[in-house]
C-alpha cells in the first residue's frame, strides 16, 4: 500500500509530470517513482493509476512478450502522460525496471502455481482413472 502523501506545486511538473495531470492517483505514482520506492509500491501506484484510465493489469502483463528495454518502454507509454525514456531521471528509469521485473516474477509465479495445480489434478485422475503414463505403458509392454 502506497504511503500517504502530500502534493507539493513542484510535483505538478518537471520530468515525471510534463503535462501537469491534476490526480491524486498520477500524483502518487510520481511520488513513489520520483523517490525511488519499492517495486510492490509502485505497482500499486501504477495499477491505481492505470485503473482510472481503464487499463487492466492483464494489459500491463502482455509488456512481458517485450525485450526487457521495450517492456520498460511499453511501460512508460501506458503510463502516459508524455513522460519520455529519454528525459525521465535515471531513479526513475530503475525504479520502473525494477517494477517490470517485478511484474515478471508475478506472472512466473502465477503461471507456475497454474501448471503445479493443473498437475495434481491430472496426478489425481491418472489414479483414479488407472490412466498409465507413456514411460508406464511402454515399461510394463517391454516387460511382458
Amino acid at each position: 500500500m502506497p504511503k500517504a502523501f502530500a502534493a507539493k506545486f513542484s510535483d505538478l511538473s518537471g520530468p515525471t509530470n510534463p503535462t501537469g495531470i491534476m490526480s491524486p492517483a498520477f500524483l502518487a505514482l510520481k511520488q513513489l517513482l520520483d523517490r525511488g520506492d519499492t517495486p510492490e509500491n509502485v505497482l500499486q501506484g501504477l495499477y491505481d493509476w492505470l485503473s482510472q484510465k481503464k487499463i487492466e493489469p492483464s494489459h500491463v502483463d502482455r509488456i512481458l512478450e517485450l525485450e526487457p528495454a521495450a517492456a520498460l518502454d511499453a511501460l512508460i507509454g501506458l503510463i502516459g502522460g508524455k513522460l519520455s525514456p529519454k528525459t525521465l531521471p535515471p531513479i526513475v528509469l530503475q525504479t520502473l525496471q525494477r517494477a517490470v521485473q517485478k511484474i515478471a516474477q508475478t506472472y512466473v509465479e502465477r503461471g507456475e502455481q497454474a501448471v503445479a495445480k493443473e498437475q495434481e489434478r491430472l496426478s489425481a485422475l491418472r489414479s483414479r482413472y488407472g490412466v498409465e503414463s507413456a514411460p508406464q505403458l511402454v515399461s510394463r509392454l517391454l516387460g511382458s
